[in-house]
């Protein structure tokens, strides 16, 4: 058995983060530490008071067990930050069952709170917590536990090929990265549960921080044009699936 029983990779663009520190701490109710990534080129976060400054009562802290704190520039968007987080789960030496993948949206705070906690972050409200920890220890072969509505297919059965701008990056990625997999479901917008192994086994080959530069600077879109940042949204998914590995919606 691992130490904790998830770590939470969190990347942070808009700042608030004595809300979000809270949250957290306010929501987890499994052992879990934080790797919280701050982009620090963000008009955002220029005059915040820094994670590690937020202070709880004990029973709000309870269950957080360590906090580690990055800073990067904006490079790959959330996908950037979460590389940035892997290589730092990576040298941290604190092992873990699972890890979550989260980013922040734009203002969450000016949206009615429960609309904003029932919809985006969902995947750690406690009830959700309890049945995605219970689908790892029952089925050994699920890899990532997700909100069923976020579970998307890349494929176009009709075309046989990719639905999104981001056909040359994938396959010349998949070809790269030996990363092939049976269907091309994948979490859109990269905020799910995973089993921590699978991630483990991938990294360990694979530097996240050479894959970081890779990808594009600044807000990069593909509604026009394919990227290597957008690829990898679907590709964190399929990192885990071609080991083997489901995905299950709750």
């Amino acid at each position: 058995m691992k130490d904790t029983t998830c770590s939470i990779f969190f990347h942070n663009y808009y700042g608030q983060h004595e809300k979000w520190m809270k949250l957290f701490s306010e929501k987890m109710n499994v052992p879990f530490n934080l790797f919280y990534n701050i982009v620090g080129d963000s008009i955002y976060t220029l005059d915040e008071k820094s994670p590690e400054a937020v202070t709880f009562d004990s029973s709000q802290s309870r269950v957080l067990q360590n906090l580690i704190v990055c800073k990067s520039s904006n490079q790959g968007k959330d996908l950037g930050g979460k590389m940035i987080l892997m290589d730092a789960y990576s040298n941290a030496g604190l092992a873990s069952e699972y890890i979550i993948f989260l980013q922040d949206k734009k203002s969450p705070y000016k949206i009615q709170n429960e609309e904003w906690k029932r919809k985006l972050f969902r995947i750690i409200d406690p009830v959700f917590i309890q049945e995605a920890v219970t689908t790892f220890q029952n089925n050994k072969n699920i890899g990532i536990v997700a909100a069923a509505e976020s579970i998307l297919n890349e494929w176009d059965h009709s075309d046989q090929s990719y639905k999104s701008n981001n056909k040359r990056q994938l396959l010349n990625l998949q070809d790269q990265y030996k990363i092939y997999t049976k269907d091309h479901l994948y979490i859109a917008g990269t905020m799910f549960w995973a089993r921590a192994v699978t991630l483990e086994n991938f990294f360990a080959k694979n530097n996240p921080l050479d894959i970081r530069s890779s990808l594009e600077k600044g807000n990069v879109m593909d509604e026009n044009s394919g990227s290597n940042t957008h690829a990898w949204e679907r590709l964190l998914s399929w990192l885990i699936t071609s080991q083997g590995y489901g995905i299950k919606g709750l």
